[in-house]
């Protein structure tokens, strides 16, 4: 029996849907972080500006069980972590205030389905995968001490898979094997509808 989420993923319209309904720095940092990074929401409300190192452009975070680990900071990332680490030396919210946040974000953005933090870690995980990302990678990312953890992500929601099938089998099937262009098969005489 194939593995499936928990909790499903945001497709990209519902992500720029998210970052469109934010109205606040605070409510961009919140989703921005989350998105690009895969963090869990314990370990962004107890981050400090000491974990970032700007010059490797990573974040040092203690995760569950203890275990110390590095997250790589895109871009989007160190501009919402430089900006908020200006005024700032530690996160200041809880994990409750975060998920509120969150859901509410979600709401403005007329978004269906549950979103929370962890929602965000799934869509962070689906999309790097999504976009070619390495399995392993992603497993030290995320800070899965298995990678069947972390296989679950390889699971695609229902719009990728239609759209991977159509780029792997629609595509193809109009060429050969050796590379050349077939015609379609022609329906006969005796095959063709009948009309009513």
């Amino acid at each position: 029996m194939p593995l499936t989420y928990k909790r499903e993923p945001l497709e990209e319209e519902e992500v720029e849907a998210l970052r469109k309904a934010c109205r606040t720095f605070e409510e961009e940092f919140i989703i921005n972080v989350l998105l690009e990074t895969g963090m869990r929401v314990s370990e962004l409300t107890n981050l400090l500006e000491e974990q970032i190192s700007w010059q490797r452009g990573c974040i040092t975070t203690i995760g569950k069980g203890g275990k110390r680990r590095v997250i790589p900071m895109s871009s989007t990332t160190r501009f919402y972590l430089s900006n908020y680490f200006k005024n700032n030396t530690k996160f200041h919210l809880t994990p409750r205030s975060v998920q509120l946040k969150v859901k509410a974000v979600a709401e403005r953005a007329r978004i269906h389905k549950p979103v929370s933090p962890h929602v965000l870690r799934h869509t962070f995980a689906v999309t790097y995968l999504h976009r070619r990302g390495n399995v392993r990678a992603l497993q030290g990312i995320l800070g899965h001490s298995s990678i069947v953890t972390t296989d679950v992500y390889l699971n695609y929601s229902g719009a990728r898979v239609i759209e991977d099938f159509n780029r792997v089998w629609e595509v193809n099937q109009n060429y050969g094997t050796d590379g050349t262009e077939k015609t379609m098969p022609k329906i006969s005489q005796n095959m063709e509808p009948k009309k009513s």
